[in-house]
């Protein structure tokens, strides 16, 4: 592939193995500047030498203390007055104890360090805040603003004060604490110009340290033990009141059994309820019937009334009715109407219709009655139950205020105990106070000067100077070559920029990550990243519509541009679309399958290429659309295997059963795989990494692909810097 770059026609015809050639050219780079970097070199030597033997040597002494988490207190009260002791807060506190200021002031005071030689000599001159004192003071004596001998003596105040903070200041910065890792020892080391002031200084800090502990521990016990006083007089009297008011309303309201009062309520209002539904159910059935009687009495059917059916009277006295009117009527087709014996069959007839009327007559009173009665009952009931009601809700009141009194009672008597017993122990313990720290190892004088340490400040500044220098050149060269962004392919390579793709962190390409479903979690550079990729996925779809390539490879020019990365987010960005297979051909380094965390112990290509199982058996689930063939074995000649036409009978087959397959290929410079892969593909994807590779092999290696006629569909532009308003858009939503 011929570069279109015009300063790039003097690698036209580069036969250099490339290796060598990058050494050559960073080689040659430092060749050409070496003056330059001699200069430096020396330079920096020469400014070291009287730094270093301006310093005056400086000796450390280390005391290491003990700081115990657990106190060696008969009884613990340190969760009223002090630190969690069980805590890693605990023990960071206790270090920056160690650093602070009054224990440095208690500490020069104890040892006289202002008239110490050591320190004195460190202030033969005023301090600086002092001098400016001093000429402050002189200025407004010549202005007549301030004089006389009570300025004077303010002066040698401010003066004082000023050379005591610079005096503490110098301390500290002596001063070195350092805790060690995993344990509750800490060291305190100090630093001066003789052995024996810095072995002094360090045993006495640690020292004052614990004393200081002790004094404090034992102030806050005593104000712990006068403030649980007070609180437990307090709680004493409200427990005295909380009980008055408990047995004054006992005594007002003549509470006794207040539960079995309001169980009796209870079931004395569930009883009148049940005896109300019985009584609605009778007074429903007799309004039935009464308006059955006054629907009958209307129509004139009284006779027919389910009442008068039913009462066994009636029925008698209606079969009377029937047959004295069967009598008259036989008599009255042999006699005539004044006959006797027809004057007797009509008195017969009438005497029997009237006791029927007044049967009926009677069974309409008494359902008149029966109605009457059930609504008298129904309203007495109702009364019964809202009487009942006001006495329950009347019984639950006092019962709630009972509970309530009853509550306050406990509570106070719980507070009282807790804050008695602790008062107790509190006051037992205020002589039983032990130091939670000791010195395990007190300091010894140091036998050499901790520093400078001149032959090895000397090496350290030859040798960062020098790397420094080398460094740079060869940042420099390297910066200067390689592919830099989408215009450096256009000019440099010739072939379409498929997608640029960030730079990010080696977690995110990790299976846990790659099949992820939801933005929120991922970061905004694995957001970015993801839509790079889709980015190029829709490129690819788009290039074909009428026939879209099914089969992608993704190859690069050397190992470590990113392929395998590119080629699984591919992977997962086809899935979204449809069905895809993820292949890893790159049968020595199993980039892929490493980075799906897949074991060579796990079936794949060795089990398809010797047909001891079917392709559906050896893929390996990644995601719902998403599979993987991995890569579990590694055989003598990978590119006899791959050349072979099972190899290729089964790449097509995958064709079939997957909507997408997509190959992780090996790189092109180091072996000629991809150029036999790239006959099995209809697409093949170059991997570039930003920066890196130089682009005169990447177009060599573009050049072998050519020569078999490889579908190089475009370029993606891998780990380049996203940074500038010229990518910003993929960041576009994900604020």
């Amino acid at each position: 592939m011929k570069s279109l770059h015009p300063l790039d026609s003097t690698y036209a015809d580069l036969k250099k193995d490339e290796i060598n050639f990058n050494l050559q050219r960073y080689f040659q780079a430092l060749w050409d500047n070496k003056w330059r970097m001699a200069l430096f070199v020396l330079s920096v030597l020469v400014a070291a030498y009287f730094v270093i033997n301006s310093l005056q040597p400086q000796y450390r002494a280390t005391a290491t203390i003990l700081i115990e988490k657990k106190d060696a207190n008969v009884i613990s009260v340190e969760e009223l007055y002090g630190l969690d002791k069980q805590s890693e807060e605990y023990l960071a506190t206790e270090f920056e104890v160690l650093r602070s200021r009054p224990l440095a002031e208690k500490v020069v005071d104890k040892l006289d360090l202002g008239n110490h030689p050591v320190f004195a000599s460190s202030f033969d001159g005023k301090p600086t805040l002092a001098f400016l004192h001093d000429w402050k003071q002189k200025a407004l004596s010549l202005v007549g603003a301030d004089s006389g001998e009570q300025a004077s003596v303010d002066s040698q105040l401010v003066a004082s004060e000023i050379a005591r903070r610079e005096l503490i200041k110098d301390y500290l910065d002596r001063l070195d604490v350092n805790p060690l890792r995993d344990t509750q020892l800490v060291e305190v080391s100090f630093e001066a110009a003789t052995p024996v002031l810095a072995r002094d200084v360090a045993n006495e800090h640690a020292q004052s340290y614990i004393e200081a502990d002790l004094e404090a521990r034992l102030e806050r016990t005593e104000t712990a033990a006068t403030w649980l006083a007070g609180q437990v007089e307090g709680l004493k009297q409200q427990l005295s009141s909380s009980e008055r008011q408990l047995q004054e309303y006992t005594e007002q309201e003549g509470v006794i059994d207040i539960e079995g009062v309001t169980a009796l309520s209870s079931q004395e209002l569930n009883d009148l309820t049940t005896k109300l539904v019985d009584v609605r159910r009778t007074l429903s059935e007799a309004r039935v019937r009464r308006a059955q009687v006054q629907s009958a009495r209307r129509t004139g059917t009284l006779e027919s009334l389910p009442a008068v059916q039913s009462d066994g009277v009636a029925q008698k006295l209606k079969l009377d009715v029937i047959t004295a009117r069967q009598v008259r009527a036989e008599l009255s087709k042999r006699y005539g109407p004044q006959h006797p014996r027809m004057v007797s069959a009509n008195s017969d007839l009438a005497t029997a219709e009237a006791g029927l009327r007044d049967q009926i007559e009677k069974i309409v009173e008494r359902v008149e009655f029966e109605y009457n009665a059930a609504q008298s009952e129904e309203a007495e009931l109702q009364s019964a139950i809202a009487s009942a009601k006001q006495d329950f809700f009347q019984t639950n009141r006092k019962e709630s205020k009972y509970l309530e009194l009853q509550r306050e009672v406990e509570q106070n008597q719980n507070l009282f105990d807790l804050f008695y017993k602790r008062t107790k122990e509190t006051t037992e313990t205020i002589d039983l106070q032990s130091a939670h720290a000791r010195v395990l190892s007190p300091a010894e004088d140091p036998l050499q000067p901790s520093k400078p340490k001149k032959p090895m400040l000397f090496l350290l500044a030859a040798l960062g100077s020098l790397i420094l220098s080398m460094m740079y050149y060869i940042l420099r060269e390297l910066f200067s070559t390689g592919i830099r962004d989408g215009d450096d392919v256009d000019q440099r390579i010739g072939l379409p920029l498929l997608g640029s793709l960030p730079s990010i962190r080696k977690s995110f390409v990790r299976p846990a990550i790659l099949n992820t479903q939801d933005d929120n979690e991922r970061s905004k550079d694995g957001a970015i990243f993801k839509e790079a990729v889709n980015t190029v996925r829709t490129g690819l779809m788009l290039d074909r519509v009428d026939r879209p390539h099914k089969t992608i490879m993704v190859t690069s020019t050397i190992a470590g541009e990113g392929k395998s990365t590119i080629a699984g987010h591919l992977a997962y960005s086809y899935a979204n679309v449809g069905r895809t297979l993820l292949i890893d051909c790159d049968l020595r380094t199993r980039g892929v399958s490493t980075m799906f965390g897949v074991n060579k112990t796990d079936m794949g290509l060795r089990e398809v290429l010797s047909a001891e199982a079917l392709l559906e058996q050896c893929v390996i689930g990644i995601d719902n659309n998403l599979d993987l063939l991995c890569a579990n074995f590694t055989p003598l000649n990978p590119l006899k295997l791959i050349s072979s036409p099972r190899f290729q009978a089964h790449i097509k087959e995958a064709a079939k059963k997957y909507n997408y397959v997509v190959l992780d290929a090996p790189p092109v410079l180091p072996v000629s795989d991809p150029m036999v892969l790239a006959g099995y593909v209809d697409a093949v994807i170059y991997a570039v990494r930003a920066r890196s590779t130089p682009y005169h092999h990447i177009n060599r290696c573009l050049t072998q692909l050519e020569r078999v006629e490889a579908p190089v569909v475009g370029v993606v532009l891998n780990q380049l810097d996203m940074g500038g308003a010229y990518y910003s858009y993929y960041s576009y939503g994900n604020q």
